[in-house]
């Protein structure tokens, strides 16, 4: 039979985790967790920062974030809000004891490095949608979606008197767009500027629907 260090009470009455009884072996993991973490939230787009990425902010992502800052324990968040998540915390190197802790989530918001672009007028290429302004408008709208699923921003659109011009941030995201649907396409590419040493182009894509 054991009997806990702390308030002498035996196996036979609670359970034990290790040398101590339940409420102490949770008030000693308790006292390990911190009570604040730092979040960090873009402020234009709300997006937050896991893992030096800027992601959508969500249960998933907060969960991600939570387990990376209480390693090497297993993290389950609850629910979040009001700047505190009510997360269960499970020490696997202790028996499995698990506690419910409030993390205080400290916001700091600055602007993701996208926005940053963003603000600066930021593209890498130009798609030009000519045609029935029905057609242009639904192939404009597809493509801002297809931008935005796969991580690229736009940075304006330009209405012209017979179609769109959509300014972008990922040329590669553009080809694979225009490649998946079968547009028809001429292009034109501009030099400006270098990095590291290699060449960088503004693309132009004009596709007549």
């Amino acid at each position: 039979m054991k009997h806990c260090p702390i308030c002498n009470r035996s196996s036979a009455e609670v359970r034990f985790y290790g040398e101590f009884c339940e409420e102490h072996a949770a008030k000693k993991l308790k006292e390990k967790l911190v009570s604040e973490v730092p979040v960090i939230v873009c402020r234009d787009c709300g997006r937050m920062k896991v893992a030096g990425k800027f992601v959508p902010e969500n249960k998933e992502n907060m969960q991600r974030l939570l387990a990376s800052v209480y390693k090497p324990y297993l993290v389950s968040l609850i629910n979040s809000g009001n700047g505190i998540a009510r997360i269960i915390v499970r020490d696997e190197s202790h028996y499995g004891i698990e506690v419910e802790h409030n993390a205080h989530l400290k916001f700091e918001r600055i602007l993701c490095d996208d926005d940053i672009r963003k603000r600066g007028g930021y593209y890498e290429a130009v798609v030009q949608f000519r045609g029935e302004i029905g057609k242009v408008s639904r192939a404009a709208a597809s493509l801002q979606r297809y931008l935005e699923d796969n991580g690229a921003f736009v940075t304006r659109v330009e209405e012209k008197e017979y179609g769109v011009d959509i300014f972008t941030s990922d040329k590669e995201a553009v080809v694979s767009f225009i490649t998946a649907r079968h547009f028809k396409w001429k292009g034109s590419f501009e030099l400006h500027g270098e990095k590291r040493g290699r060449r960088l182009y503004r693309n132009t894509y004009f596709i007549t629907l």
